[in-house]
């Protein structure tokens, strides 16, 4: 195992919001937070199409230090490699809504993606018009047929400046995003990595790399790459690296390849440890590959902009560019990760934005997420109290909680190790709401317990976990117990919120595969005795988690893992498992 400097900071777990507060301090009043964990600019005109970004914090400077002249209007910040939650996108969104629309541009990850179609509908809720733009440039993650699959990686630079150039001119939601899916399109980007990264509130590797050997494939939350390669000279991996990178523009029916003449942004990336000096190696030797090819270089960029902490790795990304996108390049911008002066084009002035009627607000009070109920489903006549429901509910948050060291080794050897922290985290939360309040009904207990989870957990696991307690929100109106009803319902319609919302299906190696089962056990159950009922579906659960070890993964970070899956079970469901195993014990006690 890597090991790694000390890193200087205060509470690890708290990184994630002093950083914020110091980008706060750096951006020197240009800026100011929003609510829990956004930042936004101060002087953002009426009628402005808004640009807003996001992701998880720990890859500094991006996403949330692209806020600036000519670039993002706002950002919305996660914890340490994970997504921000909804209520941080919804708090965001409100905050740089001009009236003329928002714009989320992001990274194409799960977590992220339900985490901000979740804002996006409670945003919709205020009368905000939102359109999602998904960044997907990683050559390696997915086929040139499957692009849609594609991790967002480095090439998200000058997407989010050509964006943020487009954002000052466009006077529609439509025209922005046109020139967003257009940079998203002719970006393509390779990573790879000599040495590991880590999370700062364990101090491990994201994964091991044997010594000697290059991680090709890299993602930038410190996931493992697709394969491995021999470690080599700057010189031989910058053209192993430029040949994937056009092979993948011949391969893309969707696009040309790149030819002689055509001109091209060339950005090269520090992913944390790689130092300057690398950097410049390469770009010499990729000046040379491009000038053998007849490619035109219209402007470079170098820096560690898109990081995964120490990571000693490099990424390559290539944007092509025509005459609309080369005048959004040549913009000036100023952000704290991204400043350029004008050019290489020379560019007139932006033209304001066409003014709207500014329209009232009404702020939301901060509370638990409403969801729509379902009062007609059946009930028990028997079962657990609401008293012992919330004493249940209780022990199944320290249970997650002092499983936290085992959940991040399951992720950390499939994804990138956060999944316990932040289950950890989510439930520490969930476990301060219910023990502080009195509870009228079982409806509101779940209600409060989802989302808890869905506010602070951040990541895929926010949303997915808080889905597994909020259906029992939306299925338990009426209920005086908790029995074999209430708990079929709960996980029947948990399961079908899960998979509407991030798509994943049985055999798909996720938490679905422990949820699937056990959802279907209670359903055989639903008429028998709550102990019954609660042990079939947690034996259910475990099996569906043993049975997760043969699966390839085929959704989530672990995706681009490949065979490198089997014999290990999905994070999620062990998640799902120890829930599970939870309530039978205590409902067999």
């Amino acid at each position: 195992m890597s090991s790694f400097n000390p890193k200087l900071l205060n509470d690890p777990l708290a990184a994630a919001d002093e950083l914020l507060e110091g980008l706060v301090e750096a951006y020197n009043g240009q800026c100011y937070k929003v609510g829990r964990r956004s930042i936004v600019k101060n002087d953002i005109p009426e009628g402005k199409v808004a640009l807003l970004v996001g992701g998880g914090a720990g890859h500094e400077p991006i996403y949330h230090a692209m806020v600036g002249k000519n670039m993002a209007d706002g950002a919305a910040c996660g914890d340490i490699f994970a997504a921000p939650a909804p209520n941080i996108v919804h708090e965001a969104t409100n905050a740089v809504d001009r009236g003329n629309g928002v714009l989320y541009l992001y990274g194409n990850y799960a977590g992220d993606v339900m985490n901000f179609d979740v804002g996006a509908e409670l945003s919709e809720a205020d009368g905000a018009n939102v359109r999602t733009v998904l960044i997907a440039d990683d050559v390696c993650s997915a086929p040139p047929e499957r692009k849609q699959d594609r991790r967002g990686i480095a090439g998200l630079v000058p997407i989010v400046k050509i964006a943020g150039a487009a954002s000052q001119t466009a006077t529609s939601l439509d025209e922005l995003a046109a020139v967003a899916d257009k940079a998203c399109l002719q970006t393509r980007s390779v990573g790879v990595a000599m040495a590991p990264g880590s999370i700062p509130a364990t101090g491990k590797a994201t994964f091991e790399l044997e010594q000697g050997k290059i991680g090709l494939g890299m993602g930038i939350h410190g996931e493992a790459g697709v394969g491995e390669i021999d470690m080599t000279t700057a010189d031989e991996l910058t053209v192993q690296v430029l040949d994937l990178i056009l092979e993948d523009y011949e391969k893309d029916t969707d696009v040309d390849a790149l030819k002689s003449g055509d001109e091209i942004i060339f950005y090269i990336n520090s992913l944390g440890a790689t130092t300057m000096m690398e950097c410049l190696v390469c770009m010499r030797k990729a000046k040379e590959y491009f000038e053998a090819k007849g490619i035109e270089i219209f402007d470079v960029v170098i820096g560690p902009y898109v990081t995964c902490q120490e990571m000693a790795g490099i990424s390559f990304s290539v944007t092509r560019v025509d005459e609309e996108l080369k005048q959004y390049w040549s913009m000036p911008c100023e952000s704290f990760c991204y400043s350029k002066m004008e050019g290489p084009l020379k560019v007139s002035k932006p033209k304001a934005a066409i003014p709207v009627p500014s329209r009232t607000r009404v702020q939301k009070v901060t509370g638990p997420i409403t969801t729509k109920l379902d009062p007609s489903l059946t009930k028990s006549s028997e079962g657990l109290t609401l008293e012992e429901a919330q004493e249940m509910i209780l022990k199944i948050a320290d249970t997650i909680i002092k499983a936290e060291p085992i959940l991040s080794q399951a992720d950390r050897d499939l994804g990138d190790g956060d999944h316990g922290l932040g289950m950890a985290r989510g439930f520490t939360a969930l476990k301060n709401e219910v023990e502080e309040h009195t509870f009228a009904n079982l409806r509101d207990l779940y209600q409060t317990a989802g989302s808890a989870l869905l506010s602070t957990m951040g990541g895929a696991s926010g949303v997915v976990f808080g889905s597994l307690f909020l259906a029992g929100g939306k299925t338990m109106a009426g209920a005086e117990y908790f029995g074999s009803h209430e708990l079929s319902h709960l996980l029947n319609r948990s399961l079908k919120d899960v998979m509407n919302r991030g798509g994943a299906k049985p055999g798909d190696k996720t938490m679905i595969d422990a949820l699937h089962p056990a959802a279907e056990a209670a359903k055989e159950n639903i008429d028998k005795p709550l102990s019954e009922a609660i042990h079939a579906a947690a034996l259910a659960a475990e099996a569906g988690k043993e049975a997760s070890k043969d699966m390839i993964a085929t959704m989530g970070r672990a995706k681009t893992l490949g065979e490198k899956t089997l014999g290990l079970p999905d994070a999620g469901a062990i998640s799902v498992s120890l829930i599970l195993k939870t309530m039978d014990l205590y409902i067999n006690k």
